[in-house]
């Protein structure tokens, strides 16, 4: 006596039911986030932009110090291209943070006490 046990998968999307859906922004910027986590990304992913031009979706997402931008074919849903740049933010005029300015204060403070004290032992 042989049975063959055959198991369901109940909730896996399969390659026919995900063809059979149609893209919307959801779910194209769903694909575009899950493949950059395959590649290696695995935090600080931010979408930020999607589009549909003749029939491909472009995604643009922010990863980290990084902008990635994924394209996804509209009828097959294949990623066709993707790219990696280097975010072109200008730096701000002042990019102190308020740590810098304690640490800084600081030093120059234990500095101004030790001179204070230091001159009128030595004469000075």
């Amino acid at each position: 006596m042989s049975t063959a046990l055959q198991k369901k998968t109940h909730g896996a999307i399969t390659s026919a039911s995900l063809k059979a859906r149609k893209l919307n922004a959801e779910t194209v910027t769903t694909i575009a986030t899950s493949f950059l986590k395959r590649i290696g990304h695995k935090s600080g992913i931010k979408p930020k932009r999607v589009s549909l031009e003749e029939g491909v979706y472009t995604v643009e997402v922010d990863v980290k110090k990084l902008m990635a931008i994924v394209r996804v074919d509209a009828e097959t849903h294949e990623i066709r291209e993707y790219e990696l740049q280097s975010k072109g933010e200008e730096a701000s005029f002042v990019s102190i943070s308020p740590k810098t300015v304690a640490v800084i204060f600081g030093v120059s403070a234990a500095v101004y006490v030790v001179f204070y004290f230091a001159f009128p032992m030595f004469g000075l």
